[in-house]
C-alpha cells in the first residue's frame, strides 16, 4: 500500500493532497485502528480495502484477512470514530 501511495504522490496531480496539514494518512491494520480510534474524532475516514474473499484453483471461494473490514462490528467502529457530521468513504 505504501508503494502505491508513493506512485500516486509522484505521478498524479492530486498526489500532493497528503501534504495538506489537515490530512493524516494511516497505513496500518484498519480493524485495529478503527477499534481503538477516539470516539467522534474524525471528520473524514477513507477506507481503501482489499476484496474480502478470493477463489482457489478449483473455483471455491475463500475468505481473505481483509474480510474483517466488511463486518458489522468494524463498520460500527468506523461510525463511532466519526464526528457528528463526519463522512465515511469506503472503497
Amino acid at each position: 500500500d505504501e508503494d502505491v501511495i508513493k506512485v500516486c504522490q509522484t505521478h498524479f496531480s492530486w498526489g500532493k493532497a497528503w501534504d495538506d496539514p489537515r490530512v493524516t494518512l494511516h497505513v496500518t491494520d484498519g480493524a485495529a485502528f478503527a477499534r481503538n480510534a477516539p470516539k467522534g474524532y474524525y471528520d473524514v475516514i477513507i477506507q481503501d480495502s482489499s476484496d474480502p474473499f478470493g477463489w482457489d484453483e478449483d473455483g471455491n471461494e475463500f475468505e481473505l484477512p481483509s474480510a474483517v473490514l466488511y463486518t458489522k462490528e468494524h463498520l460500527e467502529n468506523l461510525y463511532q470514530a466519526l464526528s457528528s457530521d463526519g463522512v465515511l468513504n469506503f472503497q
